[in-house]
């Protein structure tokens, strides 16, 4: 009887998955702070023809003016070569104090405290930036359609190559999460904070400012006050 024997596996380009039969692409999400190294980022990827699938902006509600101006410059900018673009806010739902707060001024009025990133903390990024974009994401039909999937959805986050960005970057690496992927273009290209403002330079945009609520100005104040009066108080005691 003759042996059958079995077709030899095919190899090189014979041995390639085909397109229609692997899963679609997991889109690309930028977490965009209307900073330097964020609008950087931005410019460089829509450069090499890796356009975010959303871009999404969390408004604390006490952004500098210079920021809220910005977004008047940039939003054309993204209108124009079609990147969607989400502006998304904290929704509260539970109170401590009374009357009910919208924003970040608000709640500071309301619970007469300063938010905890004057105080060194982080719980109000955590709670008015990172929240509100998870809590739109989840309602994001590309978003729900990856995670049916079991696949994650990619998160596009502008760390530069500088050294107080390894810091944070080396502190947000040790976090594993079901849902999303974290990557780094910038400090993959090289990037530090200066040659993201010559990135934006060469667009022919103007450098925003830096990102951040005016709290942080209200603490470098506190902070310059602290300061002259132990002074004062050393002088006195002379």
């Amino acid at each position: 009887m003759t042996r059958l024997q079995s077709a030899p596996k095919a190899v090189g380009a014979g041995n390639r998955v085909p397109d229609y039969l692997l899963p679609p692409r997991a889109p690309h999400v930028l977490a965009y702070g209307v900073g330097v190294d964020s609008t950087a980022l931005l410019l460089e990827l829509e450069a090499r023809g890796e356009k975010p699938d959303l871009v999404i902006t969390a408004d604390t509600g006490v952004e500098k003016p210079a920021t809220y101006e910005y977004l008047d410059v940039i939003r054309p900018w993204m209108a124009a070569r079609g990147i969607p673009f989400e502006i998304v806010r904290y929704q509260p739902r539970r109170f401590k104090h009374w009357p009910p707060y919208y924003s970040l001024l608000e709640m500071a009025l309301t619970n007469a405290t300063l938010p905890s990133k004057s105080l060194g903390g982080s719980s109000c990024s955590l709670k008015y930036k990172k929240a509100p974009q998870d809590a739109f994401l989840k309602t994001w039909q590309p978003a729900i359609d990856t995670w049916a999937r079991g696949q994650k959805v990619t998160r596009l986050i502008g760390f530069d190559a500088g050294k107080r960005d390894t810091l944070r970057y080396t502190h947000a690496t040790k976090i594993n999460d079901p849902l999303y992927d974290y990557r780094y273009p910038l400090r993959e290209w090289g990037m530090d904070r200066e040659a993201c403002e010559r990135r934006i330079a060469a667009a022919g945009l103007p450098v925003p400012p830096k990102s951040s609520c005016w709290f942080l100005c209200l603490q470098m104040v506190s902070r310059l006050t602290a300061t002259l009066y132990l002074w004062a108080t050393k002088l006195s005691a002379v």
